[in-house]
C-alpha cells in the first residue's frame, strides 16, 4: 500500500517541474492536482478498510483510523479548491500553476498534523501548513487588502506560534521527552501541577488559532476578505480540519486513562466558555456586513465555536469509560461543512467572477438573473444555518446530542446557546435570500456559468441534501475513528 503522502510528494514533483517549463495549460495542472490528490486518497481508504495501526519515525507520526479519516475529507477539500482554483477568474495561469502546489503542499502538511503523535511533529507541521497558508493568502500582489491579509496572517500566525511553542517546552520539561505517550504519563502522575494547565492553555493558542476560536480569531475575517475566492474556501474548511484533527488527537492521548481531578473540570469550562464565545462573536459581528466574503469569514468562527460543542465533551473522554461521541460528532460536523461551505464559496466566487464584487447590493435580484445559482446557494445558506433536511442540521442535531448526553447544568448551558446562536446565525443567511429573491435589480442581464461550474455546484449541493436525509454513510465513516 503507498502511502498517501509520498504521492503528494510526487505530485508535488511534478507540479514544480511543470511550473519550472513555463509551457503549461490550465487544465493539465489542474488535472495533474486533482489526480494526485484522488489517487493519494488510496492510503487512506485501504488502512480505514485495514483497521491497522502503525507508528512511523520512532513514534513521531502515527497511521490509524482517526488519521486516516481527516486524510480523506482533506483531500476532498483540497481536490475541489483546485477545480475552484481552475475555474476562477481571479487567477492567471502562473497563478494557477504556483495555488495548485501550495494547495497540494498545504494538504500533505495536514496529513501530518493529523498523524502527529510527538510535540516536535506536532509544531513542525503546523508550520509547514501556515508558511503554505500564508502565501496562498496573499496571491493578489497588486490588491492592498491581499497584501494586508498574508501580512496579519503571518503577524498572528508567529505570535501564536510562539506562544505555542513556549507551552510544547513546558510539557517538555515536565515529562523529559517530546512524545505524546511520555507527556501523557507525566500528566497521569502529576495532573494537579498549576504549570499543566498554564502549558496547555499556552498549545491551546496555537490550535485555537488555527480553527479561529476566540480569542485567536482576528485574522480570519481580512484574510478571508483579502485572498481570492478559491483560496479562501480552501481555507474555510481544510486547515480548520485539520485544527480540529490535531487538536482531538492531542487531547484524547494526552487525557487518556488516568484520573486528572480538578484538571478535567478545569479544561471542560475553559473549552465550553471558549465555545460558547466563539459562536457567540462570529454569528454577531456577522450580522452587520456587507461583504458576502466577510459575512462568511464570521460564519466560519461561528461554526468553529459548534464545532468545539464536541471537543467540551473532554469530560466524557477522561473518564474510566471514555464516550467519543463528541469527538467523532466533530468530525461529522466537519464534512457537513465541507460540502455547504465549499459550495457557499464557490458560488460567491462566480458571482464576483461575473459583477465584479462581493457586496451584498450585487446579490439584489440575482434571483430573476440566476435562478440557478441563487437555488443552489440558498441550499447551502439552509444547511449553513441548520435547517432540515440538510446535512447542517444533522451535524449539529450531532453535536447537541453529543453534550446533552453528559448529565451536567454545564452541558445543558452549552446546548442551550448553540440552539440560540443557530437562530441568530438565521438573519444574516436570510439577508443574502432576502438581496436575492425579494429586491428587484435594475440590471435585468442574465448570468451564465459554464458546465464545469455547474457540475461542481451540483456534486456540492446533492450531498448537502442527500446527506441530511440518509446520513449513515458519514456515521459511519465518523464511527471507525476509534
Amino acid at each position: 500500500m503507498i502511502p498517501g503522502e509520498l504521492i503528494l510528494f510526487a505530485t508535488l514533483l511534478v507540479l514544480m517541474v511543470l511550473g519550472a517549463m513555463h509551457r503549461f495549460s490550465r487544465g493539465l495542472v489542474a488535472g495533474i492536482g486533482v489526480a494526485g490528490l484522488v489517487l493519494a486518497s488510496y492510503g487512506p481508504i485501504g488502512h480505514l478498510a485495514s483497521g491497522t495501526h502503525s507508528m512511523l519515525f520512532y513514534g513521531m507520526l502515527v497511521v490509524d483510523p482517526l488519521a486516516s479519516t481527516f486524510k480523506l475529507l482533506f483531500l476532498l477539500a483540497a481536490a475541489f479548491s483546485v477545480v475552484f482554483v481552475y475555474d476562477s477568474g481571479e487567477m492567471d495561469d502562473r497563478d494557477l500553476v504556483e495555488a495548485v502546489i501550495l494547495i497540494v503542499a498545504s494538504t500533505l502538511g495536514m496529513f501530518f498534523m493529523a498523524g502527529s503523535n510527538d510535540l516536535l511533529m506536532m509544531y513542525l507541521s503546523m508550520e509547514f501548513v501556515g508558511l503554505t497558508s500564508y502565501m496562498l493568502s496573499g496571491f493578489r500582489r497588486g490588491d492592498p487588502k491581499s497584501s494586508e491579509a498574508a501580512l496579519k496572517y503571518v503577524i498572528y500566525g508567529g505570535a501564536a506560534s510562539g506562544v505555542m511553542l513556549f507551552g510544547l517546552s513546558l510539557l517538555y520539561g515536565l515529562a523529559g521527552s517530546t512524545g505524546f505517550a511520555a507527556v501523557n504519563h507525566a500528566l497521569v502522575n502529576s495532573p494537579s501541577q498549576p504549570v499543566v494547565l498554564l502549558a496547555l492553555v499556552m498549545v491551546f493558542a496555537g490550535l485555537g488559532y488555527k480553527i479561529a476560536s476566540v480569542p485567536y480569531h482576528q485574522w480570519c475575517p481580512d484574510v478571508y476578505q483579502g485572498a481570492p475566492t478559491p483560496i479562501t474556501a480552501f481555507f474555510s474548511v481544510a486547515p480548520k480540519a485539520a485544527g480540529f484533527a490535531l487538536l482531538i488527537r492531542f487531547l484524547v492521548t494526552l487525557f487518556a486513562g488516568g484520573d486528572f481531578g480538578g484538571l478535567n473540570w478545569t479544561l471542560t469550562y475553559l473549552l465550553g466558555i471558549v465555545s460558547m464565545a466563539t459562536m457567540t462573536y462570529g454569528n454577531l459581528s456577522a450580522m452587520g456586513q456587507r461583504s458576502v466574503k466577510r459575512l462568511l469569514a464570521y460564519s466560519s468562527i461561528a461554526h468553529a465555536g459548534y464545532a468545539l460543542m464536541g471537543v467540551t465533551t473532554l469530560y466524557a473522554v477522561m473518564s474510566h469509560a471514555p464516550d467519543m461521541t463528541g469527538f467523532k460528532a466533530v468530525f461529522f460536523y466537519m464534512m457537513a461543512y465541507l460540502f455547504m461551505n465549499l459550495g457557499a464559496f464557490y458560488t460567491v466566487a462566480l458571482i464576483m467572477d461575473r459583477v465584479g464584487t462581493d457586496d451584498i447590493e450585487a446579490y439584489t435580484g440575482l434571483g430573476q438573473r440566476a435562478p440557478f445559482l441563487t437555488v443552489i446557494m440558498t441550499i447551502f445558506l439552509f444547511s449553513l444555518a441548520g435547517i432540515p433536511p440538510t446535512i447542517g442540521f444533522v451535524g449539529k442535531f450531532y453535536l447537541f446530542y453529543a453534550v446533552i448526553k453528559i448529565p451536567n447544568w454545564f452541558f445543558y448551558t452549552l446546548a442551550f446557546v448553540g440552539v440560540i446562536n443557530s437562530f441568530m446565525s438565521l438573519f444574516y443567511y436570510a439577508r443574502i435570500m432576502k438581496h436575492m429573491f425579494l429586491l428587484k435589480s435594475s440590471d435585468q442581464r442574465p448570468l451564465t456559468i459554464g458546465a464545469l461550474s455547474v457540475t461542481v455546484l451540483v456534486l456540492l449541493s446533492v450531498p448537502t441534501i442527500l446527506f441530511g436525509v440518509y446520513f449513515t454513510p458519514l456515521f459511519t465513516l465518523a464511527s471507525r475513528m476509534f
